[in-house]
């Protein structure tokens, strides 16, 4: 079913995501059911942030390429307004502290925690797994925006997210499942 809408990598991804151990499978989910939901109340914590987070959406994204003027800034106020209400509401469906950094660090904290338990530089081991890219993947998204800096300033993250991109960068990922 999912290999004719998305084709040959779905298929790879598939075919590995049922060979994961069930520590790795649960990290994944871990990452798109609780971390993913700590970013947006974090990076629209307050106008200014939001505003900041659309420009990185903006710059990362290649917006001046792809649209014209108008439409960019149209896109960044809009949408920074916009995602500044919503924000709070997903700070509220999501049970986030009122301080939502809190949630955001907590949330790492696990994370690193996990990390020292094992003894090794990724929870893949001394490589790093899909629940390390998962994670990796999510942090990355905001990763030029005040809350990323925060978060490398008051947990211990920062060792792990840079092992972790330099192993994207070098593509060590691919190497494991070709």
């Amino acid at each position: 079913m999912c290999i004719a809408r998305c084709g040959t990598n779905c298929a790879v991804f598939q075919e590995h995501f049922v060979l994961l151990s069930g520590a790795e499978r649960a990290w994944r989910r871990w990452a798109d059911d609780v971390l993913v939901h700590t970013l947006s109340p974090n990076v629209y914590r307050t106008p200014s942030e939001a505003l900041q987070a659309f420009r990185w959406f903006s710059e990362t994204g290649d917006w001046e390429r792809l649209f014209s003027n108008w439409e960019r800034l149209l896109v960044i106020y809009v949408g920074a307004a916009a995602m500044y209400g919503i924000g709070k509401i997903l700070k509220r469906r999501h049970n986030l502290k009122s301080d939502v950094r809190e949630s955001l660090y907590e949330a790492c904290d696990t994370w690193t925690r996990e990390l020292r338990h094992r003894g090794t530089p990724f929870l893949g081991g001394e490589r790093p797994n899909v629940a390390d890219v998962s994670v990796y993947g999510v942090l990355s998204s905001i990763e030029g925006c005040d809350a990323f800096q925060e978060l490398l300033q008051h947990t211990k993250i920062g060792p792990w997210f840079a092992r972790m991109k330099e192993a994207v960068t070098n593509h060590e990922g691919g190497r494991a499942v070709v």
